[in-house]
């Protein structure tokens, strides 16, 4: 391995995506299983987890202590596999007080990490990993952005001017070297607007409808029925931030695919103006997710031709017929709200019903009562 940078090996590389395993305090014993069966199986070179490995908001991961010690239980996996790995980050990282900086020294005391060519020693989750064939030259860049946390106004962050400026800086020096540069894959947690046109409007009633939320409100989406076939899904509509990193990755003209996690409950792969938006779902078991469709992202190059790689998911469905160890709190949170903004509607659906229930207990109550006066 060169500095920073890997090789194919035997014509091939393969890379696995882990996205939201947002774990506590006590990491779940069915994510480290997941992330053991699925490297047992897929054997990747590159391991990437794409942010919110913690869920940094818990009251007892709120000290670099605490934030270390969930970190070794959910890299144990990687690091007893001895397979290599990068981090970005997500909204959820830094909410624990400790910045993704110190962060990312965390991550650097575990074996196998590897830092990439960073963009800046503040920006840690935003770095190109080139993967070197045969003959010495990048055949494949691996990009990360951090896509950040909430912004004052509301929303997310996204990409900013700086990273893509930055992104567009490499890929000119690779120009300039060797005429055109390699194919490129981009990694980050928040998808881009972009996402949005890869989805159908729906009305209210339509099978496999979802409600969105923010300046969607009030409007329904579903995925298109050709992803869906594909093995794709859609439980939650797009959360997306950023304007116009999806222009850039475009007029780069050889970024391959932009793969994005942050809503757990998605995962698809769909072709838009030539590049690839791929979804992957949650991988984490005590946060809401896709219950035994929890997993990762798999992606498999091969260095005569990487542009004509390929991708898939697994799941714990697919890699074990096993129950997971906590499989009625996984499920509980399959059916919870993936947002505050869901978690607001679905509780202004329930008040009718609820009210109706407290208003029968109170019937059946005072008739109780009654009687027993009778």
């Amino acid at each position: 391995m060169e500095e920073h940078g890997f090789h194919f090996q035997n014509g091939t590389f393969k890379i696995m995506q882990v996205a939201d395993a947002q774990e506590l305090h006590a990491v779940s014993p069915d994510t480290v299983r997941l992330l053991k069966m699925a490297l047992a199986a897929e054997k990747p070179d590159l391991v990437v987890f794409t942010g919110d490995q913690i869920y940094g908001i818990h009251p007892r991961l709120w000290s670099e202590r605490s934030v270390r010690r969930v970190l070794t239980a959910l890299l144990a996996p990687v690091v007893e596999a001895g397979v290599p790995f990068a981090v970005t980050f997500g909204n959820h990282d830094a909410e624990s007080g400790i910045p993704n900086p110190a962060q990312a020294e965390i991550y650097a005391g575990f074996p196998g990490y590897t830092a990439g060519d960073r963009r800046a020693a503040d920006d840690p989750g935003t770095f190109r990993i080139p993967v070197y064939g045969a003959d010495g030259r990048a055949v494949l860049d691996v990009f990360a952005f951090d896509s950040h946390g909430s912004a004052a106004a509301g929303g997310k962050n996204g990409v900013n001017e700086a990273q893509l400026g930055w992104f567009k800086a490499q890929r000119e020096a690779e120009r300039t070297a060797t005429l055109a540069p390699p194919p490129a894959l981009v990694f980050q947690h928040i998808p881009v607007p972009e996402y949005y046109q890869v989805i159908d409007r729906v009305s209210k009633g339509t099978r496999g409808a979802v409600e969105a939320f923010g300046s969607r409100k009030n409007t329904f989406y579903a995925l298109p029925d050709a992803l869906t076939a594909a093995g794709g899904f859609m439980k939650e509509t797009p959360a997306v931030a950023g304007h116009d990193e999806f222009g850039v990755l475009l007029s780069d003209g050889h970024v391959l695919a932009l793969a994005v996690g942050h809503d757990h409950n998605n995962s698809f792969l769909a072709p838009y103006k030539g590049i690839d938006l791929i979804y992957t779902q949650g991988a984490g078991f005590h946060v809401y997710g896709p219950h035994l469709q929890r997993g990762v992202r798999v992606f498999v190059f091969n260095e005569k031709d990487p542009a004509a790689y390929t991708a898939y998911t697994r799941t714990w469905k697919s890699l074990t017929n096993a129950r997971p160890r906590e499989f009625l709190l996984g499920y509980a949170l399959s059916k919870t709200p993936s947002s505050v903004s869901q978690a607001k509607a679905w509780a202004k659906r329930a008040l009718p019903f609820a009210a109706a229930g407290a208003a029968g207990a109170g019937l059946l109550a005072v008739c109780a009562v009654k009687k027993r006066k009778d």
